[in-house]
Order: structure tokens, then C-alpha cells, then sequence
């Protein structure tokens, strides 16, 4: 909100600011009670799992019930009725500043619930109902949970702002000098942790409005992911040199190119193309009959485009220049990292052929025999042939695409399982239950251009249990996850590692975060 102007005598100038102190925060306790008692109450009584609500409200009652019930009232008190015969506040926030410590653990925890949020809308089909009902009400302002959360992060530097445009107004030898400037120190350390979420919620914000105009279609709402540049361009035609309308998102990791829709309202953009940056290439273009064009290639194809000035063209081309060499360092620093963890196709282990007792593993394959052996043979997948039968999920081969060990270490258990959302189509995945609070289940899919697609499900609230014979008949070990309208089969390789699962995952479902699974991953 705009300071106010420095005309005028200093004293009107002085209650003016109390007055926008005392006007927003009456504004912002109305936010406050809106994401506790309305978002978090409603989702709570749907039957959301606490551990869920939790992670995504954070300390959010606390700071309703101190803004609410003490420095709301106390500022009420002193603007609205007192100032006149004691006209300050810095003395209310010198008092009250140091309550203002809660705001570290909900900034602290505001990219993970922000995160949460987008996972629970994506895979809840009653999470994203309650949301989007509330968010239709007048009293959201046409405004999604996401920007409502950020409410309390904004509001500790608004105070900054405040305080400093009090002080440059309030005379030296005032009464309230004192206690104002120690209010403005106290709330200064508090406010430069909520400017770190800002900047990453701004982001944020940009990306939503884009998933917007996009109708959906492609998932970007990821605090991974970053818009660079975007902007109205020409696509020249191969066949007639006809030029067309068209719209790139330029990100730090991919390009969308884009057909604009005719729509004053809704979807603003159809996606044509997404093309990865990492083997990406642009090339300037000099052609006679079509001035300021330049091409970009991906693995699947080329597209000659044209801007409106030279101008605009060397920005195009430096821009994606630039985001394409950024991500090649990010990559061999990641390289770099993991080399000594990773593996491949060409650096897999062979399987160790020296003969291990029980008492030094507990890993099992199946061949002749079943036969021990060591962890890194375990975690190898075997060769198979493919099944040409479609409906029974295939053994795992071995030029699947590994996934890095590092992320074997920060998981409770891991392996490859296949997925089904029918009993029908199975799919290879990479499973791995992450160290997280709460633990989430993460699978991750090779799709057919070879990216992996991750899927994250948080465990508390789904049920876990072996499936019926009758629903998926084909299949031999197979695991079923159940939680409202959302439904999985997970297909083991052998009946103990589809035991091993079982009692992971149930463990977790049920809450109980002393796993017996907690430790080395092991299917």
C-alpha cells in the first residue's frame, strides 16, 4: 500500500500513518481469519488429513490469535479512541515486536506448503473442490489460496515500511522516539526473512498466472522452475514462407511455444511444442525475402521464427543462449556432485558372483535359486525379456533408465516397481519413500522423449493393503493404494519384496513415523 504524501503539518501526517497502521491491520486480520478459520477449518472438517493441514497452515492459529486478540485491539484502543491524548504507537510494537519471532517458522515452512498445496490440488480431487469453492466466494477477492498465504509473509516488512515513514516524520525529541526506533530494529531482523519468501513467492505468482493462460495444460507451478522471458513472435511457414501468430515462454529448463486463443477470459494459450532446453540450439538467420529471423532446434524439430526489430531478435537469441548455457554448468555441477554415486547402462554393476550368507544380507534375487546377495547387486535390475502381453506389467530391464543413487540416500525405501491407475496399463517407475516430514511416496516415470516425470503422494491418509485377485488378475505381487476418488496398484518383483512394501507404506499411512523401514533403503 502507498505511503503517504509529506505534505501537510506533521502531526496530521503522523496520524494519518496510524491510520493506515490501524486500517491494515484490520484488513489483515480479516486474511488471517479467512486461512485459519475458513481454508484450514473447511479442509480439516473434509476429512484432509491434520498432518496435511499442518504442513500447509503452519503456525497460522497463533498468528490469527496474536494479531486478533493483542495488537489488533491494542492498536484499536489507541488510534481509533486515545490519540488524541497520547498520540503514538511505537510504544504498542516496541512491546509487542518480540511475538513477531513466530514468523520464522511459518516463512521457514512457506515453500514447502506452497509446494503442498500444488500436490494435494493436482492428486485430491476433494482438497482441490473445498479450495476452489472457497476461492469463488466475494470474501477471497477473486484471489487463489496461494496469494492469500502470502499475506503473512508480506506483512512483517509492511510494518518495516510503516515504521520508517513514522520516524522520518516524528520529531527528535519526541516521546515515542525511542520506543519507535527499537520497534523498527526489532521488526527490520524479522522483516529480512519475509523478503527472501517474497522474491521466491513473486516467482511463484508469475508461474501461476502462466499456468493459467495456459489452461492447465502443462504443470510449471514448481519453485524449480523459472520464467525468464515470454513474448508475442512470428513463426514463418515451410511451405510458403506465410507467417503466423504465435507466443514463446522461455524457462530456465524448457520452451513452450504456443498458439494464442482468441479468449477474453480463461485460456490465453494452446501449447504447440515444449522443447527441453538442454539440447536446444539458435541460430541467427540472415534471409533477404523475411528480415530478423533465427531458428531453434530441438531433438524433435526446427522452427523458423521472426521478430519485429533486429533488435528484439539478438535479445531472443541471447536470452536462450544464456539459459541454455546456464543449465549446461548446473548439469556438470550436478555431474560433478553425484559422479562418484551415479550410475548407467555403462557403469552397472555386474552382479557379484561370491556366494553372501544371511547373516551378511537380507537381499534376495530370483533365479535357479533364490540366491543372496550384496545391496548394489540388489538395486541392479536384472535383465528380462519384454511381455508382449499388455496387461501384465513387465520385468524390469536393464537399459531402463537408472535413477542417481545420491537420491537412494536421502530415501526410508526404493526400488522399481510397476504402476497402474486401471490394473490394465502398467508402467516401470522408480519408487522411493523420501526422508521427509511427513513421508511422501516419490515415483518417477521415463516418458517416450526419455524425461522422467515425478509424482509425489504424501502417505498419511491412504490406505494401504494387497489387492484382490479379481481386480487385477494378471498381476502376481501387487500392492493397493486407495485415498478418496484416487486410486494405484503398485506391482512388485517378488512376494517378499511386495511385503516389504506393505509394511513401509502402510506404517506411514497409518502416521507412525518410527517405521521399522527408517534406515538403508532395501527394496
Amino acid at each position: 500500500m502507498p505511503l503517504l504524501s509529506q505534505q501537510g503539518p506533521k502531526p496530521q501526517q503522523l496520524f494519518h500513518i496510524a491510520q493506515e497502521l490501524l486500517h491494515t491491520e484490520e484488513a489483515y486480520v480479516k486474511r488471517l481469519h479467512l486461512l485459519d478459520q475458513v481454508f484450514c477449518t473447511r479442509l480439516a472438517e473434509a476429512g484432509i488429513p491434520a498432518e496435511v493441514t499442518t504442513a500447509i497452515f503452519s503456525n497460522i492459529s497463533s498468528i490469527y490469535c496474536f494479531h486478533g486478540q493483542f495488537l489488533l485491539p491494542e492498536l484499536q484502543a489507541r488510534i481509533a479512541k486515545d490519540w488524541d491524548v497520547n498520540p503514538r504507537f511505537g510504544d504498542i510494537l516496541q512491546k509487542l515486536a518480540p511475538f513477531l519471532k513466530m514468523y520464522g517458522e511459518y516463512v521457514k515452512n512457506f515453500d514447502k506448503a506452497i509446494e503442498l498445496v500444488g500436490t494435494w490440488t493436482q492428486r485430491s480431487v476433494l482438497f482441490k473442490d473445498v479450495v476452489h469453492d472457497i476461492q469463488k466466494q466475494e470474501v477471497c477477492g477473486n484471489l487463489t489460496l496461494q496469494h492469500h498465504m502470502l499475506e503473512p509473509v508480506q506483512r512483517v516488512p509492511r510494518y518495516e515500511l510503516l515504521l520508517k515513514d513514522y520516524l522520518k516524520r516524528l520529531p527528535e525529541d519526541a516521546p515515542d522516539r525511542r520506543d519507535a526506533e527499537k520497534s523498527l530494529e526489532l521488526i527490520s531482523t524479522a522483516a529480512n526473512h519475509s523478503n527472501v519468501a517474497i522474491r521466491k513467492m513473486e516467482k511463484m505468482h508469475k508461474l501461476l498466472e502462466v499456468y493459467e493462460q495456459l489452461g492447465g495444460e502443462e504443470d510449471i507451478v514448481n519453485p524449480a522452475n523459472e520464467l525468464i522471458k515470454e513474448g508475442h513472435i512470428q513463426k514463418l511457414s515451410a511451405k510458403n514462407g506465410a507467417t503466423q501468430d504465435r507466443y514463446l515462454f522461455l524457462f530456465n529448463s524448457m520452451v513452450l511455444y504456443c498458439v494464442p486463443k482468441l479468449r477474453l477470459i480463461g485460456q490465453k494459450f494452446s501449447i504447440r511444442e515444449k522443447m527441453d532446453i538442454l539440447g536446444l540450439q539458435v541460430q541467427d538467420v540472415v534471409k533477404p525475402s523475411a528480415a530478423h529471423t533465427f531458428v531453434i532446434t530441438g531433438k524433435k524439430r526446427s522452427l523458423e521464427l521472426q521478430t519485429r526489430t533486429e533488435k528484439e531478435k539478438n535479445e531472443w537469441i541471447q536470452v536462450i543462449r544464456a539459459t541454455i548455457e546456464k543449465q549446461k554448468q548446473n548439469n556438470e555441477t550436478f555431474k560433478a556432485f553425484s559422479g562418484p554415486f551415479s550410475w548407467n547402462e555403462d557403469t552397472a554393476p555386474t552382479p557379484d558372483p561370491s556366494v553372501i550368507c544371511g547373516k551378511c544380507s537380507e537381499f534376495k534375487i530370483d533365479n535357479s535359486r533364490q540366491s543372496r546377495v550384496c545391496k548394489e547387486c540388489f538395486l541392479t535390475p536384472s535383465e528380462g525379456t519384454g511381455n508382449p502381453d499388455p496387461e501384465v506389467p513387465v520385468e524390469p530391464k536393464k537399459d531402463t533408465e537408472k535413477l542417481s543413487a545420491v537420491d537412494t540416500q536421502h530415501s526410508l525405501l526404493c526400488g522399481t516397481l510397476q504402476l497402474s491407475e486401471d490394473g490394465k496399463e502398467w508402467s516401470e517407475v522408480w519408487a522411493a519413500i523420501l526422508r521427509t516430514d511427513p513421508p511422501v511416496l516419490h515415483l518417477q516415470e521415463a516418458s517416450q522423449d526419455g524425461q522422467r516425470l515425478p509424482r509425489t503422494i504424501p502417505m498419511p491418509g491412504w490406505k494401504v493393503s494387497t489387492s484382490d485377485p479379481t481386480e487385477v488378475p494378471k498381476a502376481r505381487h501387487v500392492l493397493k493404494l486407495h485415498h478418496l476418488h484416487l486410486c494405484l496398484y503398485l506391482d512388485a518383483q517378488t512376494a517378499e519384496h511386495q511385503q516389504r512394501w506393505l509394511e513401509v507404506l502402510s506404517a506411514f499411512a497409518n502416521g507412525d513415523s518410527a517405521s521399522p523401514s527408517q534406515g538403508t533403503p532395501q527394496a
